[in-house]
This record gives C-alpha cells, sequence and structure tokens, in this order.
C-alpha cells in the first residue's frame, strides 16, 4: 500500500530543466561612436558694456 503512494507523490512532482537569467526585460542596445574631425568653433563673447 505504501508503494502505491510514493508513486502517486512522485508523479505528482514536477520534471524539467529551468534556465533563468534574471529579469525578462529587455537590456538597452549598447553603442559607442567616435567621430574624427576638427574641434568645433567657439564663439567668442564681448564682455558687456556698463551704461
Amino acid at each position: 500500500m505504501k508503494k502505491q503512494a510514493n508513486e502517486t507523490n512522485a508523479a505528482m512532482e514536477p520534471l524539467g530543466i529551468v534556465i533563468s537569467q534574471g529579469s525578462r526585460a529587455e537590456q538597452a542596445p549598447r553603442f559607442l561612436a567616435y567621430v574624427w574631425g576638427p574641434a568645433p568653433e567657439t564663439e567668442v563673447d564681448t564682455p558687456a558694456r556698463a551704461a
């Protein structure tokens, strides 16, 4: 009789492999760029004159 009880318990046990990487949220794509070129020219501000 106990043998049947063990067989039913074994049949109820979940079987399988679970592979998890954590959250299901997708990571943002990684993108790096380097632009080679001349430095941008900056405008020279003239000092404001007091009236």
